[in-house]
């Protein structure tokens, strides 16, 4: 009691001197501890919010367009609310206020991101920074879509020509309705590519087409096209290449031309030359349920013809079925042959016999040779190893029912090898 009488006389005489005024309330029946409670409560509920995120409504907008942003905070807003300061990493891009207002109570506020008319794809960065904290997102401004008689896009046929040819180029407009409009046209390459100074695309149309002329070539060449209208620039590239080279394919026979249906036939596709780089023989049958040919073939490098296998199928009456061949990659040209199914029996299998079977030990395998001969000059002779189903390789055709070949590969000596004849026949014979 003495001491609450000492302090309560402090206070009068401090008031007295310095006209101070002070609470005394807690000093009356309260404990130090409690006081001390209280006092760091009061603080805790006063404390500033801090900026937990800023979001974008969306992440990609077009130039001319707006979007908006919201921050949030930890807590509700102070009296007076809470300035959160606003910035754009490339205000030619995207524009943003310098600061937004969170209202006292609330936790959130919206802001509005302005992008001019004229601009190039990019993107930027929108920052937000309160109570020391600094929140970004990531913001692409593209290009506004065209419209009205903005030039939409510039396209050609082929972007890929043999040089010395021409191609067709159309532009399209951003819609049909108006009047007739200009289309400006540039090549950044005439010695490789040319195109009219300009196409006009007539009132109430939306495309108009042009013609790119190409410059002959031994090599491979590009131009960079431009086409321009209401404001709107498009480019494309657009490749020459030499023209194709190769000998012409000139014939497909079949041996025999004429067949029991269900028989086994060798078709053979014949150049006018050598392909020096190889080629491929596209095959195509007219009647695929009678004769079945392979899609392609490939002519080996330095050689003039290809011998591919053909089955058949039976038929009640007799057939003619044609067969179509287009050489590519290497050769050029195309024909065709015929093939005729009876409704014979299909001849019996040719007889296949191994002269010599060898592999040869060299680096981490060797070489196995394999020579031949059947019943057939025109039998398609191919190896397997082993019991394996899948092909090692084909035999070249000697001539003469002659067959033989080789072929280096990495593992370990087959004990066997299997010829087998596209007519049928088929032989077994242990490896040397």
């Amino acid at each position: 009691m003495g001491s609450k009488r000492f302090l309560l006389r402090i206070v009068v005489f401090a008031t007295l001197l310095f006209g101070l005024s002070f609470s005394v309330s807690g000093c009356s029946g309260g404990r130090a501890d409690e006081g001390e409670a209280s006092a760091s409560q009061s603080a805790s509920a006063t404390a500033e919010p801090t900026l937990t995120s800023l979001t974008l409504s969306s992440t990609i907008i077009a130039g001319g367009t707006t979007g908006t942003g919201t921050v949030t905070l930890s807590g509700a807003a102070p009296a007076g609310g809470a300035s959160v300061a606003l910035s754009s990493s490339n205000t030619t891009l995207a524009t943003v206020p310098a600061s937004v207002v969170v209202p006292a109570g609330a936790t959130t506020a919206t802001f509005v991101i302005t992008t001019p008319t004229d601009v190039t794809a990019a993107g930027l960065a929108i920052s937000a920074s309160f109570g020391g904290v600094t929140q970004s997102a990531w913001l692409i401004v593209v290009e506004p879509p065209p419209s009205g008689r903005q030039l939409a896009s510039v396209t050609l046929a082929s972007d890929l020509v043999v040089g010395g040819t021409t191609v067709q180029g159309t532009v399209t407009l951003a819609s049909a309705d108006g009047a007739a409009t200009e289309v400006r046209l540039f090549s950044y390459n005439p010695s490789v590519a040319t195109v009219p100074a300009s196409v006009t695309v007539p009132a109430g149309t939306a495309s108009a087409g042009f013609t790119v002329s190409t410059s002959p070539t031994t090599s491979a060449d590009f131009a960079v096209l431009e086409a321009s209208a209401g404001g709107i620039t498009r480019s494309l590239s657009l490749t020459t290449v030499a023209p194709p080279t190769g000998p012409r394919l000139v014939s497909l026979v079949f041996f025999p031309n004429s067949v029991g249906g269900g028989g086994p036939v060798t078709g053979r596709a014949t150049f006018s030359g050598p392909a020096t780089d190889g080629a491929i023989v596209q095959l195509t049958s007219g009647n695929p349920s009678v004769v079945q040919v392979p899609s392609s073939v490939v002519v080996r490098k330095d050689t003039s013809s290809v011998d591919f296998p053909v089955t058949t199928s039976t038929v009640s009456a007799n057939l003619s079925v044609s067969i179509n061949a287009t050489a590519c990659c290497g050769g050029l040209g195309a024909t065709a042959g015929a093939l005729t199914v009876t409704t014979a029996a299909p001849p019996p299998a040719d007889l296949v016999r191994i002269e010599r079977a060898e592999f040869k030990r060299g680096g981490r395998g060797g070489t196995l040779t394999v020579r031949a001969t059947s019943t057939s000059v025109t039998a398609i002779l191919t190896v397997f190893r082993n019991q394996s189903t899948e092909p090692t390789f084909t035999l070249t055709n000697l001539g003469g029912g002659r067959y033989q070949g080789s072929f280096s590969f990495s593992g370990t000596k087959p004990q066997t090898v299997t010829v087998t004849s596209n007519l049928g026949g088929s032989a077994t014979a242990n490896v040397k």
